[in-house]
C-alpha cells in the first residue's frame, strides 16, 4: 500500500468513540482500556488488583509490558500464576525501530499463546499491536486501525512512526 494512501487510512477520523473512557469502562475488568482483539490477542493498560489473576483467569498465557521501567511486582505475579512475563521498554515520545524490531521479534517467538500487550494507557500497546498485525499478520491496515482508534486517537509522533515503519518493512521486501 503506498504511504500517501496509508496515511490518509490513519488520519481519518472516527466519529464514534475514540478513546475509551475508565470511569466509563467495564468495571469487572481490572484493566485500564482493555481491548479485545483476537481470541489471542489483546491489549490494555494499567493492571488494577487482581488484574493478573484475571488475566490469567481469562486465558492469557503471557504479558508483554510495554512501559518504560521494569515492574518487579507485576512480574512476580505474573510469573507466580504460571504466566510468562516479558518487559519490552517502549519510549512513548520517541518510539524507535530498534524497539519495534524488540517486540515483533517477542511476538513471532509466541504465536501459540493467548497474550496481552499492556503499558499505561493501552496507547502504546495498541499502536504497536497494530504494527505488529499489520507488519507480521498482513491485517489490511485500516482495519487493524480502528482497533486503536477504539481506545485513543494517535498523535503525530505515533503517525510518522506508522508509516515510517511500513514504509521501511516495504522497502526492505523490494
Amino acid at each position: 500500500m503506498p504511504v500517501r494512501r496509508l496515511m490518509a487510512a490513519l488520519l481519518i477520523v472516527v466519529s464514534s468513540n475514540t478513546s475509551a473512557d475508565p470511569a466509563t469502562a467495564d468495571t469487572d475488568v481490572p484493566l485500564r482500556n482493555y481491548h479485545v482483539i483476537s481470541e489471542r490477542l489483546g491489549t490494555g493498560g494499567a493492571l488494577y488488583a487482581g488484574g493478573v489473576s484475571w488475566l490469567v483467569g481469562n486465558g492469557y498465557q503471557m504479558i508483554v509490558d510495554l512501559r518504560d521501567g521494569f515492574d518487579e511486582i507485576e512480574a512476580n505475579a505474573v510469573l507466580a500464576q504460571g504466566a510468562t512475563y516479558v518487559h519490552v521498554p517502549v519510549s512513548w515520545h520517541a518510539p524507535s525501530a530498534a524497539e519495534l524490531e524488540t517486540f515483533l521479534l517477542v511476538m513471532a517467538a509466541n504465536p501459540e499463546k493467548k497474550i496481552l500487550v499492556h503499558c499505561s494507557a493501552n496507547y502504546r500497546a495498541s499502536a504497536m499491536t497494530y504494527l505488529y498485525r499489520v507488519l507480521e499478520l498482513d491485517a489490511d491496515p485500516e482495519e487493524a486501525m480502528t482497533d486503536v482508534r477504539a481506545v485513543w486517537e494517535p498523535n503525530e509522533t505515533w503517525l510518522s512512526f506508522f508509516a515510517r515503519s511500513i514504509d521501511t518493512r516495504a522497502s526492505a521486501t523490494r
